[in-house]
Order: structure tokens, then sequence, then C-alpha cells
């Protein structure tokens, strides 16, 4: 069976313009065919050899991949994202975690879902604005007037979400969100 159709095609190997016979022929002669199969066949075995080197520098994250429940320092190696961040957004509360004593544990499908999904403005808790430096206990500022050790007043900040501004190489927290803290609580032993 012969064919009349005549069509003006590209190589896909050597990217000279040929006619072509069929409207499936890809490439202008047997060479270019040869050719071009054996650059397909090159470039997937690349692609294997990259993938085996790839989990033989990170054996963990085969493993990691397969796994439901993670740890944060599995699921900051499976993204490529560092531990800090992973807290960070469990402590904003936009991921759900669980714990077992001191082990946070995290669920792959919240992981994915939370990646998946666009963030919106309204997830975002409201930022306040800075309320200047004469409004602002520095963190030695709160120590030296309250008593309080540096642990425990990191430990107060952030159980009672209080805003640190950075300013400089310095962190300041409003005078007013820390004096009601700690009048409250000298109120309480009364």
């Amino acid at each position: 069976m012969s064919t009349n159709i005549k069509i003006t095609r590209i190589c896909e190997f050597c990217k000279n313009e040929f006619t072509a016979r069929t409207t499936r022929t890809r490439y202008c002669s047997l060479g270019c065919n040869s050719k071009g199969y054996k650059s397909i066949v090159r470039q997937s075995k690349i692609k294997q050899s990259n993938k085996q080197t790839e989990s033989a520098k990170n054996p963990e994250l085969e493993i990691v991949r397969v796994k439901d429940f993670l740890s944060i320092s599995q699921a900051s190696i499976l993204f490529g994202i560092s531990r800090r961040t992973f807290y960070r957004i469990i402590s904003r509360g936009e991921l759900d975690v669980a714990k077992f004593g001191t082990r946070t544990v995290i669920r792959r499908c919240d992981i994915d879902s939370f990646f998946s999904l666009p963030l919106d403005q309204s997830v975002l808790r409201p930022t306040q604005e800075f309320p200047g430096l004469e409004n602002c206990y520095t963190i030695t500022q709160i120590q030296q007037k309250y008593g309080i050790s540096s642990g425990a007043l990191y430990m107060l900040i952030q159980r009672q979400g209080i805003v640190k501004y950075a300013v400089g190489k310095y962190n300041y927290l409003a005078k007013n969100d820390i004096d009601i803290i700690f009048n409250t609580k000298s109120h309480g032993k009364e």
C-alpha cells in the first residue's frame, strides 16, 4: 500500500525539515531514528542512575516516603523544610499533630493536604502593629523586673501567644501584654 500523502515535518533529532509520507513519522531518516532512540534510552538510564544515587545519598528518604505517620525530623527530610519551620506551622495551628510523651507525630495526609491547599489570608492571624520602643520591654528587662528565668519566660511567651517584635538584634514585647500576665499571676497568689 502506497500513499500519496506528503507532510512537511521537522525531524525530532536533527531538527531539519523533511517531507513525511505518514502522519506518525518523527525522524527524517533511519540514522536519525536510530540516534533518537539511543538518546531516549540514554536519558532514561541517566534518570535511573540519578534516582539510585539520590536514594543512596538519602536512604532514609525512601523509608519515609511510605510511612503514614511522620516525626518532625522525617517530615523535614521528606519536604526539604527545616524542623523549625514545621514547629512554626504547628504553633500557628495550621497543622494538626499528636503528642506521644515528648514525641510529636504528624499524619502524612495532613501534611500533603496542607501543602496542596492555597493559604488563605483569613487563616493567617492578623499581625499586630509595633507599639514603639517606649511601650515595649526587652527580654532582659522582663527578667530583671519580674525575677524570672529565661526558660520560664520563653515558655510563658509561647503558652500565652505573646507577639515578639524583632528590632535590630533585640526582641521586644509589648508592656501591656507582660504587665497583664504578671499582675494576674501575682493577684492569683494572694
